[in-house]
């Protein structure tokens, strides 16, 4: 009995002193604060205040307990009932966030370069597939062109275009492992972004750097009890804005015109009327979920995120979906002194693509023809005698069906990536650590794709039968794809920082390797398979003849590119006011031949805080001023490999023999300059920071000059000298440009709380000097119908329209153009903005992000990819030449091959909308739930723009290469408007 009471009593104190803490946290003025971290210090114990500033934590009396958020100072109080917390504004913390800055980190206050950072929260505010799609608009100097296609890369520039044959593309560090873009990583995985956008805080990276580097931080695990998040949306996809094309009607009529005859179309048949762009498209759908646990002690952390992303496209058939899982841990050992690392990401994919064309095909089609004919066979372009749509006459277009092109398109991919890192911190001294990081990526591909060449024909041919087929042609063909690629990195380095009284000293020394571009290609091709998908295999062919087209097996094995560099870096602050930092860079790379293999990058930047000043502190409206000065080079070795080697591509088939045969052969197209080398870009960049009225203002204003000097171009030899084109380093690129950015928060009462954000950037590109007397006419722009849209010239953007103007309409209503060519603009804008607006009304939410662009041009390559008998848009017929209507807008009808002109350049100025979002915070019901808000979202609802086409956004194939489609549409995925709702728990 006596031990009875003796537990009883153990128990009753334990109950006593182990209570529910209770409180609210507000700031100065009485506002509750949502979001701050309650701790308390010394166990494991944390929980986060409500949107009403409530919180409730386990804790034992005389407990102490941190409250801490960020723009307020931290604040230590005892543990008591019923605690009322009150946050002093901390108006210099932001300048105390950290930022990435490439081996290391550096106080947002102290940065002398040009560094943009963005947070998870603004990342996830537009759902997307990528989360670069999602910060369009959102930070000053960064051109992204979002690509709706399910399973797309957007195209990001960071201040221009410097390039035409190298890398164009930025180079990605997540978690310190070297990537080339983030579609294997799931936007709910990452806690923020940093963006190094000048030399300066480049070229620390060296020749991977030259087109701006994006630094990655994952979530992590943080000490406290298991935290697990949940996060959902599903959402319907529309296209946001359709071409209306002609009716039956004014197609016949429009052609009828263009024929000279009134009656090759009969303007008296029953309409069929299809619509086309209706008939392959559907409402898209997308789907993400996703759920992280999380948690760890004084010891270790970890963290294990899942993401699965489902889209189904516009395009009747499109899919893709990838499967993300995510696991990080950080273990400390030896009191701290030593930090252990680890991260691994698992992306699965899987993808069903349809050809683009198919939107072109839907735009030229005829509404007069039907999708099938009565007896079930794919409607064709075909005319008889008496002008009625039938099969027995002769072909009006040779535009595909694009239902049927939808129907015969099999073609599936799969991916499996897994990115992994492993680093270690080893504290030697107080003042001295040295890091160590691997980091790996390996990715594992296989495709297939079958032709239906049989239904096809049949297809194309309604009036012929199977048994009409031409004798010897495959039926089918089946092709398989496997590949799989592989790149490292591993960094070294030593960091030394000290503090000597009003000197604040940090050296980074150390070197670095990689290896990318492993890369092993096996493809096959084999005719005649069974007609069952289920038995579409290689090994089922009954045509395996080698000297059958396509009918070879191919291994391709890529020449990897290995880079090594060394790296230094000193920062130097005194008094907290004056910076300055040098680097230097040597590094070595592959890719170049013998003698020109290394390059040096240097960088200097210098920074004054002049709010620090005591002069400074005298007035009261400006809270902080730094002005910022820096200059860096940067070498563009990137993609470099095939114009460095010489190659002998195959397809150079040739027969000969006693019994000629087909043989295979190559040939060596063009010449190697042993002396091409890098080019190099050199940038000066001067920018200040300022924050004004207790900050709620702030702002970042940045001016640079970037020349990309020894641009490599093609030339033409002599053909006694070369049989092809050959690059040199011969051109400079220069971009200059303004950068803008701020911010206001601020609220209106204890109820109201807002912000307001801005951007504006400014670019202007222009190709000013070539080196070379036999410098290439360079051309591109193609649009299959022996018509070239664009051409490099010296004074010019890259990437510029350089086509015939239109200069009026002759006699007959037909145009009549300039005799030389004309530049008629450039794709690439010249300056872009963004806007954004954030409203907080006690448990509610409000925001909605704007993102334009200015000073480019697009080409409407579908409505100029004529050959005779395609539709034309319904505006068309409301103004065109006749003998009556002289000054009409567009030419009398014609059915000829349009000359690249000016009437298909339009102003590809737009204001788009980008989000609009509105959720609701639930009161806490539950004390194990933290946080329940549902919201409505609406991406890409609005767009004002004059352009005529489906988009004034367009990034095109290829990396967006200057000289492809890129601001061509054609061909091209039109912009989504997507209406989502979505759910975000956490406990």
């Amino acid at each position: 009995m006596t031990k009875f009471l003796m537990l009883l009593a153990i128990l009753s104190v334990s109950v006593v002193s182990a209570q529910v803490v209770k409180g609210k946290v507000t700031d100065q003025t009485g506002m509750p604060i949502p979001d701050v971290i309650v701790l308390v210090i010394g166990t494991q114990e944390n929980s986060v205040t409500d949107f009403d500033g409530n919180f409730q934590i386990n804790a034992n009396e005389g407990d102490e307990i941190q409250f801490s958020m960020l723009s307020f100072e931290k604040l230590t109080m005892k543990a008591s009932q019923n605690m009322a917390v009150v946050l002093k504004n901390d108006n210099k913390q932001n300048l105390d966030e950290v930022v990435l800055i490439g081996f290391g980190t550096k106080r947002l206050g102290s940065i002398t370069g040009s560094v943009s950072q963005i947070k998870s929260e603004e990342i996830l505010k537009t759902p997307a597939q990528s989360a670069i799609q999602s910060v369009q608009g959102k930070m000053a100097g960064v051109n992204i062109v979002t690509n709706d296609e399910p399973g797309a890369n957007p195209s990001i520039r960071i201040r221009g275009l410097g390039t035409l044959l190298g890398g164009r593309d930025p180079l990605y560090i997540i978690d310190g492992i070297e990537s080339r873009s983030l579609n294997g990583l799931s936007p709910n995985e990452i806690a923020s972004m940093d963006i190094l956008k000048d030399a300066s805080s480049q070229a620390i990276y060296g020749q991977k750097g030259s087109n701006g580097v994006i630094i990655i931080t994952t979530k992590k695990g943080k000490q406290g009890k298991i935290k697990v998040t949940y996060d959902s949306y599903y959402g319907q996809r529309f296209i946001q804005r359709e071409v209306k094309m002609a009716d039956a009607l004014r197609y016949s009529f429009y052609n009828n015109v263009a024929l000279g005859s009134t009656d090759f179309f009969n303007l008296n048949q029953q309409p069929i009327n299809t619509n086309w762009l209706d008939e392959i498209t559907s409402t898209g759908t997308v789907l993400s979920n996703f759920i992280s646990l999380s948690g760890g002690n004084e010891t270790a952390n970890y963290y294990l995120g899942i993401t699965n992303f489902q889209d189904e496209g516009i395009l009747n058939g499109t899919e893709f979906q990838r499967t993300n899982i995510n696991s990080r841990n950080d273990f400390k050992l030896f009191d701290g002194r030593l930090k252990i690392n680890q991260s691994i990401n698992m992306s699965i994919v899987k993808n069903t693509p349809k050809p683009l064309s198919a939107f072109s095909n839907a735009y030229k089609q005829a509404p007069i023809m039907p999708v099938r004919y009565p007896n079930g066979r794919w409607g064709n372009p075909f005319i008889n005698e008496d002008g009625l749509n039938d099969i027995d006459g002769i072909r009006y277009n040779n535009v595909a069906n694009p239902v049927a092109q939808l129907f015969y398109a099999n073609e599936k991919n799969k991916n499996f990536l897994v990115s992994g890192a492993i680093g270690a911190e080893l504290k030697i001294l107080d003042d001295l650590k040295f890091n160590s990081s691997f980091g790996a990526t390996v990715d594992f591909a296989k495709g297939y794709s079958y032709v239906a060449s049989r239904e096809i024909w049949l297809s194309q041919n309604p009036t012929q039968n199977a048994e009409d087929y031409p004798e010897n042609s495959p039926i089918n063909v089946l092709n398989q794809r496997r590949s799989d690629s592989y790149e490292w990195n591993w960094d070294n380095f030593v960091t030394y920082k000290k503090i000597f009284g009003e000197h604040n000293v940090t050296a980074v020394a150390g070197m670095s390797r990689s290896t990318r571009g492993i890369f092993e290609f096996l493809n096959a091709t084999r005719l005649d398979v069974p007609e069952q998908s289920n038995y579409w295999s290689l090994n089922l062919s009954t045509n395996n003849d080698l000297i059958a087209p396509g009918s070879v097996v191919s291994n391709l094995i890529s020449t990897p590119v290995v880079s090594i560099a060394y790296f230094a870096r000193a920062e130097y602050e005194f008094k907290g006011k004056y910076l300055f930092s040098a680097l230097l860079r040597r590094e070595g790379i592959s890719s170049f031949q013998k003698g020109k293999q290394w390059g040096n990058f240097p960088a200097v930047s210098a920074g004054w805080i002049v709010s620090e000043e005591e002069f400074f502190k005298k007035q009261k409206v400006i809270e902080s001023f730094k002005v910022r000065i820096g200059y860096g080079e940067v070498g563009n070795g990137n993609t470099l490999n095939s114009l460095n080697y010489i190659n002998f591509p195959s397809g150079f088939n040739y027969s000969f023999g006693e019994n000629p045969q087909i043989n295979p052969g190559a040939a060596n197209q063009y010449e190697v300059d042993p002396n091409l080398t890098w080019e190099t870009m050199k940038e000066v960049n001067v920018g200040f920071d300022f924050g004004l009225f207790s900050n709620r203002l702030t702002g970042t204003v940045d001016y640079y000059v970037r020349n990309t000097e020894n641009a490599i171009l093609p030339v033409v030899l002599p053909r006694v000298l070369s049989p092809g084109r050959v690059t040199l380093n011969t051109g400079t690129v220069v971009n200059k440009g303004v950068e803008m950015s701020l911010r206001w928060l601020d609220k209106i009462n204890d109820n109201w709380r807002y912000s307001i954000g801005a951007n504006f950037s400014n670019n202007n590109n222009e190709l000013t000097k070539v080196n070379s007397a036999n410098f290439a006419d360079f051309i591109g722009g193609g649009l299959g119908n022996g018509q070239f849209t664009k051409q490099v010239l010296v004074g010019q953007p890259l990437g510029s329209f350089y086509v015939f103007e239109v200069t009026g309409l002759d006699s007959d209503g037909a145009f009549t153009y300039s005799e030389e060519r004309v530049n008629a603009g450039s794709y690439i804008p010249t300056y872009t903005y963004g806007l954004n607006f954030n409203l907080y009304f006690k448990n509610f939410d409000f925001s909605t992000d704007l993102y334009g662009v200015g000073g480019n041009k697009i080409y409407n390559g579908k409505k100029a990819q004529r050959f005779g008998g395609e539709n034309v848009e319904f505006d068309v017929l409301n103004s065109f030449w006749t003998p009556s209507t002289p000054n009409a807008t567009n030419p009398r009808p014609f059915n000829d091959v349009p000359v690249a002109s000016t009437y298909y350049v339009e102003d590809g100025d737009y204001l788009r909308i980008n989000n609009i979002t509105l959720g609701y915070t639930f009161p806490k019901f539950y004390e194990k739930i933290d946080k329940v808000r549902l919201y409505v979202t609406a991406i890409n609802p609005f767009i004002f723009t004059k352009y005529s086409g489906f988009s004034p956004e367009i990034a095109g194939n290829n990396n967006a290469d200057p000289l492809g489609n890129a601001g061509i549409e054609l061909d091209a995925y039109p912009t989504n408007k997507s209406f989502l709702i979505g759910l975000n728990v956490s406990f």
